[in-house]
């Protein structure tokens, strides 16, 4: 079996890897596609190493965190030939960079069936990332004014539709030339960061989910409503002030969906399927062309996801 490991932070193919076995509650999957997204570096550049040695996630394939695929061996939810997509333990789980994968069937659900296996690939982790942000943490109901940082890529996509869904009236920040993109996906305003910066905005949010992992509460706590809730998607780097801000009315809400969920990701199924929930790829690139994949996650621009193919229907 081919995947991507990792040897001394470097990105090596490896062809002599084994086919994992499934142990209770797992399915196995042949990967068709995977994306690769920032937090794969951080696992290629061994940030974790020591963490995941301790709670048993030490695995020889440590990228790949969402994907798209077709059941192997089949468990109580799912059967053989289905298509499948979701998103693997982020901890403990076994990645996705490799031709097959076993995980527990609460973290999959079925694929749109208008989708292809690249859409779906750049699909689980981003929406139900936002999903889990904008409607367990920030609560949001119609009307609520929602600003996104960094709405434009391959979790802001996502988070400007849901927001949309649940009636959110979205005011996104990206870089130049989003604006027509953003306001089609459901933005009311789009601001570009290059002539304009967040900090200082005059307007107050009820929400502000901020994408790029770069603002402190004590930055942009001047932009909340009296309940306002900010959402940033590093939470390590804000867990301070989670606690120190846990009995105010503005608070810093700990973001942190560490695999896939089934119920959830069978509703973005059905937002996909109704046309309520757009995907989009920014790139593909094959499993052997994995280097430029990599190269291309840190290129600025990007539109969406980047997907590498690993296997074939």
């Amino acid at each position: 079996m081919k995947g991507l490991i990792v040897k001394n932070t470097e990105v090596v193919l490896e062809d002599r890897l084994n086919v994992p076995l499934c142990r209770k509650n797992e399915v196995l999957i042949k990967v068709i596609c995977a994306s690769v997204n920032p937090t794969d570096l951080d696992f290629i550049n061994g940030e974790y190493d020591f963490f995941l040695k301790v709670v048993g996630g030490n695995h020889l394939v440590k990228t790949g965190l969402e994907f798209s695929g077709i059941i192997e061996k089949e468990g109580r939810r799912f059967k053989k030939g289905d298509k499948v997509f979701g998103y693997v333990d982020l901890i403990k789980g076994i990645k996705a960079h490799q031709e097959y994968i076993t995980i527990n069937e609460d973290y999959i659900a079925s694929m749109p069936a208008d989708l292809s296996f690249e859409q779906a690939a750049s699909l689980p982790l981003g929406s139900l990332t936002t999903l889990v942000a904008l409607k367990d943490l920030g609560q949001i109901f119609t009307g609520a004014e929602v600003l996104i940082n960094g709405a434009s890529g391959g979790l802001g996509v996502y988070a400007v539709q849901i927001a949309k869904i649940f009636d959110g009236k979205v005011t996104a920040i990206a870089g130049s030339g989003q604006e027509d993109f953003l306001k089609k996906l459901g933005a009311y305003i789009v601001i570009d960061y290059n002539n304009q910066g967040i900090k200082d905005l005059s307007q107050k949010f009820d929400i502000l989910l901020d994408l790029t992992a770069k603002l402190r509460f004590k930055e942009i706590q001047h932009l909340l409503s009296k309940n306002g809730k900010f959402i940033p998607t590093d939470p390590l780097k804000n867990v301070m002030d989670f606690f120190i801000h846990f009995f105010s009315s503005k608070k810093t809400k700990y973001l942190f969906v560490d695999k896939g969920n089934y119920e959830k990701l069978t509703q973005i199924t059905q937002w996909s399927q109704e046309g309520r929930l757009e995907t989009f790829v920014d790139s593909i690139y094959s499993l052997s062309d994995y280097k430029a994949a990599f190269k291309r996650l840190e290129s600025k621009g990007k539109r969406g996801r980047i997907i590498m193919k690993i296997g074939t229907e």
